[in-house]
């Protein structure tokens, strides 16, 4: 049995043909990606509109935004991202709901089908490498990074705060040096000390590329989230916002964290994950619920 499937509505550059969604499912199924009209399963996001003319076909909703699936009704956020019926959805929520599959952005940063990357994202970490790389070993001559492209809560606080300590580096559109791929970011950030990986919104469960980015760059990541990241990452390996009472105190603790080498070290050296949290559990969690829909 061929498995005919089609995408609309995905982000820029993304490619029907070279994708996470397409090399998960060709794990246990044969898969053709086919015009929408001729497909059996429609993948749809929520970059657009052209979804609503495929309603006689399976739905699975992907978002890689801060945004929850429509079982029942089509509706738009405040942002105009959409949220169209959908029959299954793969989100970030943590969700009782037997038609929701967790599937956090971050996850389709790491390289599971061994492709070095996509077209977007340009880039995809190796699995083997999340504990150990060459970015680690670096030793760190700047202080601290901040790579963004969307003004959000307490990102010019942070900045403003931390800068009157040390400069503080922000690369990004409203910076006038944004620069395109994972990659780039990488080697980027991998030069200093600490990453500001700030979040754009906050819900629990909604964690992207940001924290993994950092930890693989070897810097400590300085991060923004509900306090449920402890279910994904290892904590004792970020500070995140949440934990402190206000940008203020954060900005405090990195200050002492920076004048001393062995506080520094030690939470550096922290693993991405705990050992209880390999990914590829999760990754196997997703491909038997596919298996089940489907």
């Amino acid at each position: 049995m061929t498995l005919k499937i089609a995408f609309v509505d995905f982000w820029g550059d993304f490619d029907p043909n070279n994708n996470f969604f397409k090399d998960l499912l060709s794990t246990f199924v044969d898969v053709e990606v086919v015009e929408p009209h001729a497909c059996d399963v429609l993948f749809f996001s929520c970059f657009g509109s052209r979804n609503i003319a495929y309603r006689n076909k399976k739905r699975i909703y992907y978002t890689g935004e801060n945004l929850r699936p429509s079982y029942d009704q089509d509706h738009a956020d405040h942002r105009g991202f959409r949220s169209d019926r959908c029959d299954y959805s793969l989100t970030f929520d943590f969700s009782d709901d037997p038609r929701n599959i967790r599937l956090p952005l971050w996850m389709l940063q790491i390289d599971w089908f061994n492709k070095g990357g996509y077209v977007n994202p340009e880039f995809v970490l190796p699995y083997e490498q999340l504990w150990d790389n060459p970015f680690m070993k670096d030793v760190k001559t700047s202080f601290c990074s901040f790579v963004y492209n969307n003004d959000a809560p307490y990102r010019k606080d942070i900045v403003d705060e931390l800068s009157k300590y040390k400069q503080v580096d922000c690369f990004g559109k409203p910076h006038g040096n944004w620069f395109y791929g994972e990659s780039n970011k990488i080697k980027c950030i991998s030069n200093y000390k600490f990453n500001i990986c700030f979040e754009n919104s906050l819900h629990p469960g909604y964690y992207t590329e940001k924290p993994i980015h950092a930890k693989f760059a070897g810097c400590v990541p300085v991060y923004w989230s509900d306090s449920l990241m402890a279910q994904d990452f290892n904590p004792k390996g970020f500070l995140n916002l949440t934990d402190f009472n206000s940008v203020k105190e954060l900005c405090d603790r990195i200050i002492e964290i920076d004048g001393d080498d062995a506080k520094y070290s030690s939470i550096r050296a922290e693993p991405l994950f705990s050992p209880d949290q390999d990914p590829k559990q999760m990754l196997n969690s997703i491909t038997n619920k596919l298996k089940q829909i489907l």
